[in-house]
């Protein structure tokens, strides 16, 4: 889970470029954050009750499924959970105990695992479903290559249509070794994982029957009719709206103002270095102003109900809380840092800034980098008008230039909507859910297409809230919306099991 499991999902800028006092900076943006080995058992500010337990397993994974001349192999990580699973015995001809794939994202599949609760705690319980977890070919420890596997010359697997032949390849042979080749497969997944699920039913109709696909910004990218600039906007929307004036946002543009502004003085690198209590001294504007940006766009992102670790640990709805501490002072810069606090130390332990570190899980960007080079090209500005932000369009040459000569990639702008649809995409059986407080919802699916691809908006939802573990604290919209998922993920598993009974 973006995040993008995803996730994904995550804003991590890659570039800087200090340019004209119209356009003070360029940049372009990794879409989720990055998962790790750090992150797992780390414990939330309120701890969740512990997903089933599952076991370890690998897969003997085709390198390139693309290229019959290849024989190349790799060991592929999954996860599996039977502990609500209604295993049809062996002379049942109907299947009524699903399976609940979730497709992996950029990341640690334990990770994903630990913290998709309404998925292994509720929803298998609920269907009676086994719980097959799969990793990410190049995330986690499911390394093509070992240490080797993010070398340029090596990169060349990672793709997502790499992954879902993956996952094409790997169901099929796991249900056969489990006798439940006519059991039905429900795919699931939020951000990065999320438009997995969806391009995966779009892909392959014939491995899984139906989806879920939550925080899913399929939408994100050219020729779509996606606003470039609604992601920035929809969480400035988030800070604004935490009072009738507006005065959270609007301050906080403020502050960008006058840190642009200090940073043209001499001397001044060096002052909000010390204003900051950033741990290394500032070279450039652009480094700080993407660590605020990134604070303030993962807040947004994980701005939940209830006190969470998911990020970074902070309390429920942490934008109120945030906008509150910035209203106990005049100053803004003053009370931007008040506002970063409680995203980036809201425990208080932090002594220094790295503005190269969004997140407590940030190992580094090199996996998901590639793959923002190759194909997930997706662009997003702000035009410091609509948004708090300071102005930067998406510079396309910039990033052509970055990829050519990080990995000796050119990104293919249009692949992405001519492979998997774009907005004209042809499916059934899915769902997209996106929370209204989502920055990501700017590129999701925001209508039904035709009768059985619905999606669903959550009033006061963040990324992917669905798929969290059900909470007290949870808006009506949320509990109605998972009421919704079950009932439909049923009623599709019921269709899929009678259409593969044995014969």
């Amino acid at each position: 889970m973006k995040l993008f499991v995803l996730l994904i999902f995550l804003i991590i800028s890659i570039l800087n470029k200090n340019v004209n006092s119209e356009q003070l900076y360029t940049r372009y943006r990794s879409p989720y954050p990055y998962y790790s080995q750090k992150n797992l058992g780390k414990k939330s500010v309120k701890d969740d009750p512990s997903p089933p337990p599952y076991k370890e397993y690998w897969y003997m994974q085709t390198l390139d499924h693309f290229n019959f001349q290849t024989k190349g192999q790799f060991a592929q990580r999954y996860l599996i959970s039977d502990t609500y699973w209604n295993k049809p015995s062996p002379s049942s001809k109907v299947c009524s105990g699903p399976i609940i794939f979730y497709t992996g994202n950029e990341g640690d599949i334990v990770w994903f695992y630990e913290n998709s609760q309404f998925i292994t705690n509720v929803l298998a319980k609920e269907m009676g479903a086994l719980l097959f977890f799969a990793e990410h070919r190049y995330y986690g420890e499911t390394l093509p290559f070992g240490n080797e596997s993010l070398t340029p010359e090596n990169t060349g697997y990672l793709t997502s249509e790499q992954a879902l032949a993956d996952y094409a390849e790997l169901i099929p042979s796991v249900l056969a070794d489990l006798g439940a080749e006519h059991c039905p497969v429900i795919s699931v997944g939020g951000s990065y994982g999320g438009m997995l699920t969806a391009w995966f039913r779009m892909k392959y109709p014939n491995i899984v029957d139906a989806g879920l696909a939550a925080s899913a910004p399929i939408l994100m990218f050219y020729k779509t009719g996606a606003s470039q600039e609604g992601f920035n906007q929809i969480a400035t929307d988030d800070f604004k709206q935490t009072s009738e004036e507006g005065t959270c946002a609007s301050r906080i543009r403020n502050a960008f103002n006058s840190i642009m502004e200090i940073s043209q003085q001499t001397g001044g690198l060096q002052q909000l270095t010390n204003t900051f209590s950033l741990c290394d001294s500032l070279n450039q504007v652009g480094d700080l102003v993407n660590w605020i940006e990134s604070g303030l766009t993962y807040m947004a992102m994980a701005d939940y109900p209830y006190p969470a670790g998911f990020l970074e640990p902070m309390p429920g709805y942490p934008i109120n809380v945030s906008c509150e501490a910035m209203a106990t002072t005049t100053d803004d810069i003053q009370g931007l840092l008040k506002v970063l606090n409680v995203y980036y130390n809201y425990t208080g332990t932090t002594q220094c800034y790295n503005t190269s570190v969004f997140t407590t899980s940030a190992l580094g960007s090199d996996a998901w980098d590639v793959q923002a080079c190759n194909e997930m090209i997706m662009p997003i500005s702000s035009n410091g008008v609509q948004d708090m932000f300071p102005a930067a369009p998406f510079n396309l040459q910039q990033l052509t230039s970055y990829c050519q000569q990080t990995w000796g990639i050119t990104p293919g702008v249009n692949w992405i909507t001519t492979y998997y649809g774009g907005s004209n995409f042809t499916t059934s059986n899915l769902i997209f859910s996106n929370g209204v407080l989502d920055p990501w919802r700017a590129g999701g699916v925001l209508k039904d297409y035709g009768d059985s691809v619905i999606h669903i908006i959550i009033d006061g939802g963040a990324h992917h809230l669905d798929l969290r573990m059900p909470n007290e604290a949870d808006p009506d919209s949320v509990i109605q919306a998972r009421i919704t998922e079950t009932k439909l993920l049923q009623m599709w598993a019921n269709e899929a099991s009678l259409k593969k009974q044995r014969k």
